[in-house]
């Protein structure tokens, strides 16, 4: 009795759980497999081994309406069943997947959306309870050959999951790549300017950072069977994405070159990215705002305006706060360019802050009015010079971005002088004040503190730096003099003054090369009576130019040869007198 009892108790359970829970996995007529509750811990674990391999960055979301499986993509599937528990399973080279409880289903070049309808489909059949969810867990690795107007044409190896304009993108940059992100390859590239040149021709390449208007909506890409049509700007656009597809095995990406006959319609203004476009037929303003990228800052988002032809009016176009089109989605004509206007300045004055340093009374940073107030006035904000401070070597200073490698300002300098008129011999000295010049503010600020109206006193922009520099009590003499080294300055003394409280000239000194160098600039004064030295400044003599041997020779062999033909010239004319 015992027994039966627990029998029928077990058929109770059996029959008030199965159906209702999903435990039947197989359908009503299946036993209740406890096999599956002992492995299903297991299940995980043995999939789990399918993504220890190295991690690929991807660039979307995956769109499972385009995306194509194919052998190497890792799925994973849960089922509403017992076993709840996640599994994972791959797509081998013959593109067959194994389901657990299902067995061997053919994947074809299917999209991951067909492939989940379909085995919701057969799980429906077997068990209306159960439902069956499946995703991509890991896209493959495929081969895509890039060709056409592009710079490094060639087959590289990418996920699946890569979209066509990230692939061109990146394309421009291959070695990022790499391992290591290109590290490796951008440090052997470090002095590309002596590399080998491509063998490509130079028309059919480019070295933009960005595609061209024609390309951007005219790559082709070449399946093994068909081909497929790329528009970047449209593909951004609900409903378009696949004028942006993934990437398939053996597919072949090809950029056209710019047709400069093509049409074009823009969109211009207070605009993330201004651009303009390939016209092709059918484009509507949604394809302007999907290239533009959004409102700039100062944009009026209420003065936008669409020009749809030469003689037409302009139309008011209404955007929201995100950007999507609020008005009519009309359709372009050849030439259309759309208007984002910017917010009128109201009125306010630019303020800007300036630094003082040095010989004031209260050094530090002034709140001005850019281009309006002036030095002067800043100086009297300070609290007025101190008595130390010396005007003649103070300036002012407005830092200025400069190249940042030495290449990049060596071909600024060299691109200042391709147009010039200086000699050859001109082009060293040219360098050298090119390369140490000084972004000085042309101000001479005595006057401009003794006469506020005088063009010297120059208003200031947000960033300058007002430097007063302390008045020096030596001047320093060096050269080809007995006794080198610091000076006391004496006012209104001249160069000659300070070389013989030097102790006058050593041997050898070329006197009349002896030059006063301006503190303040560093300009190289000659001597004169009515010269004097300042202070800061420093006096040079400088000692005579090696000249060697050679050229010594030629140089009096110059001269004895002017000498004999001035004598026989002169012979010349005394015997023809005669």
């Amino acid at each position: 009795m015992r027994h039966s009892l627990v029998c029928a108790l077990s058929v109770l359970f059996v029959l008030f759980l199965g159906p209702s829970h999903g435990l039947f996995g197989q359908g009503a007529g299946s036993t209740f497999d406890l096999d599956r509750l002992g492995s299903a811990s297991k299940a995980l674990g043995a999939g789990s081994s399918l993504l220890t391999a190295e991690q690929v960055p991807t660039d979307d979301i995956i769109d499972p309406s385009i995306y194509r499986l194919g052998p190497g993509d890792v799925l994973a599937y849960q089922t509403t069943s017992i076993d709840f528990n996640e599994k994972m399973t791959s797509v081998s080279p013959e593109n067959t997947v194994m389901i657990d409880r299902i067995g061997m289903i053919s994947v074809g070049s299917t999209t991951l959306a067909r492939f989940r309808d379909t085995l919701r489909s057969i799980y429906k059949q077997r068990s209306p309870n159960i439902d069956v969810y499946v995703t991509l867990r890991r896209a493959r690795m495929i081969y895509v050959t890039l060709s056409g107007n592009m710079t490094f044409p060639g087959t590289y190896s990418v996920p699946a999951s890569m979209r066509v304009s990230t692939f061109i993108n990146l394309m421009r940059q291959p070695w990022l790549l790499s391992r290591d992100g290109g590290l490796s390859e951008m440090a052997r590239t470090a002095n590309a300017a002596t590399a080998v040149p491509s063998r490509t021709p130079e028309f059919a390449r480019t070295n933009s950072p960005f595609l061209g208007p024609y390309a951007m909506r005219n790559v082709l890409v070449r399946h093994r069977k068909g081909v497929s049509y790329v528009d970047i700007p449209k593909s951004r656009l609900d409903g378009f994405s696949h004028l942006d597809p993934h990437l398939r095995e053996g597919d072949e990406v090809i950029v056209p070159a710019e047709d400069p006959t093509s049409q074009t319609i823009s969109i211009a203004g207070a605009v993330v990215n201004p651009t303009t476009l390939a016209y092709k037929s059918g484009d509507k303003l949604s394809v302007l705002l999907a290239a533009a990228g959004g409102f700039a800052d100062n944009a009026d988002r209420q003065s936008i305006k669409l020009v749809n032809s030469a003689n037409g009016p302009s139309t008011k176009v209404i955007v929201g706060d995100d950007f999507t089109l609020q008005s009519e989605d009309v359709e372009l004509v050849p030439g259309a360019t759309v208007i984002i206007e910017a917010v009128k300045p109201t009125g306010k004055r630019n303020f800007g802050v300036v630094q003082v340093y040095g010989e004031v009374q209260n050094p530090g940073a002034f709140a001005i009015t850019a281009g309006e107030s002036k030095v002067a006035s800043v100086i009297e904000q300070a609290g007025g010079l101190t008595g130390n401070a010396s005007l003649g070597l103070s300036y002012i200073v407005r830092p200025e971005v400069a190249p940042g490698t030495q290449i990049q300002q060596r071909d600024e300098a060299n691109r200042t002088f391709q147009y010039s008129d200086l000699k050859l011999e001109d082009t060293t000295r040219y360098h050298f004040d090119q390369k140490y010049r000084m972004p000085y503010v042309s101000s001479d600020l005595s006057n401009a503190l003794l006469d506020p109206t005088s063009l010297d006193n120059v208003a200031l922009e947000g960033g300058d730096i007002i430097v007063i520099a302390p008045t020096p009590d030596r001047v320093y003499v060096y050269g080809q003099v007995q006794r080198p080294g610091y000076i006391p300055f004496a006012k209104g003394k001249t160069l000659e003054w300070y070389v013989e409280r030097a102790g006058g000239y050593a041997t050898g000194a070329e006197k009349s090369r002896s030059r006063i160098i301006r503190g303040r600039s560093k300009v190289w004064v000659e001597e004169d009576e009515n010269i004097y030295v300042e202070p800061g400044d420093e006096v040079y003599v400088p000692r005579p130019a090696d000249v060697p041997i050679n050229t010594e020779i030629q140089t009096y062999s110059v001269i004895a040869s002017i000498a004999a033909s001035v004598g026989l010239l002169a012979a010349t004319v005394i015997s023809l007198f005669r």
